[in-house]
């Protein structure tokens, strides 16, 4: 008996021993730099005066975040952005998913797939480039439909109202597909037999997407605004090539204002980073709120 538990117990710490390896590896990869993160958001370091010693200011760096109005203004514009990306991913990526699931066979749906997957192939950005001459005020095809159809041309990237949600519809072109591939899967991997009940049960079309399909796709459409919310937090290219930040500072979200304050303009890394934990604690937390909400699609 000693013998077997013995040869069991050993057993039991191979696993953990395994275990060693990739969490050595998080270690180095993931931890160190959080923790340097917040040593230097911690001090007030100079990138352009490395001569000088870093000085402790404790929080001071985080509450120069809060209270200054350009990083304030760039908070509310990457909120701004997040929100109006992804509520338009979401309905049009549910409206496609729905179309495409119930229009084509299997077969037609892989292809479909495939030519989603295009616009996701393409660098960011190239595909900003690309949109910056579709949004061109004199040249741009945009203005000309607009002009075809008796409306006055619009200048998409220069108005301080519009030139915000001008970028985020770049996002919307190329990251929808993601969200129509994502709902699609949970649209296939839906029980036919539900549907086909409350069908006999006299059910309507719609009454069946609301209170049937749609609470069936809560773990995807969960996934689908986590990945997609993590990734337009973190939107810098688009902004960069398309308005660097203006007009003005009207489309300077976090990962710009981070750039210009800490490396383009002051260098005061500090505050930058300050600036990038800061979102991060936010993203978090929102997320985590996002999650419990949705459930997963569990019943409350």
């Amino acid at each position: 008996m000693t013998d077997r538990r013995r040869r069991w117990s050993g057993r039991e710490e191979k696993p953990r021993l395994l275990l060693l390896p990739p969490l050595l590896a998080l270690l180095v990869v993931a931890l160190f730099p959080l923790g340097y993160a917040i040593y230097i958001a911690l001090h007030n370091i100079n990138v352009a005066t490395p001569h000088i010693e870093p000085v402790f200011v404790g929080l001071d760096n985080f509450r120069r975040v809060l209270t200054t109005a350009r990083s304030v203004n760039a908070f509310v514009n990457t909120f701004n952005y997040v929100l109006f990306a992804i509520a338009v991913q979401l309905v049009l990526g549910l409206l496609i998913a729905v179309l495409i699931h119930r229009s084509f066979s299997q077969r037609g749906q892989a292809w479909l797939a495939v030519l989603l997957i295009l616009p996701m192939a393409i660098p960011k950005v190239v595909a900003a480039l690309v949109w910056n001459v579709i949004y061109n005020p004199l040249v741009g095809p945009l203005n000309y439909l607009l002009s075809v159809v008796g409306l006055r041309p619009v200048a998409w990237l220069q108005q301080p109202g519009l030139a915000l949600y001008s970028v985020a519809m770049v996002d919307v072109w190329q990251w929808t597909p993601f969200v129509v591939l994502i709902l699609l899967a949970g649209l296939e991997a839906q029980p036919r037999e539900v549907h086909e009940a409350a069908e006999i049960d006299g059910a309507t079309g719609f009454q069946s997407f609301l209170f049937i399909t749609l609470p069936l796709l809560k773990p995807f459409v969960t996934v689908a605004v986590l990945f997609r919310s993590l990734e337009a937090m973190r939107t810098f290219d688009y902004i960069y090539v398309l308005t660097g930040g203006g007009p003005g500072i009207t489309t300077e979200t976090l990962d710009l204002y981070g750039y210009q304050i800490g490396v383009a303009e002051q260098g005061a890394i500090s505050i930058a980073t300050a600036a990038a934990l800061l979102l991060l604690l936010v993203t978090i937390i929102l997320s985590t709120i996002w999650v419990r909400q949705m459930k997963w699609g569990a019943e409350p």
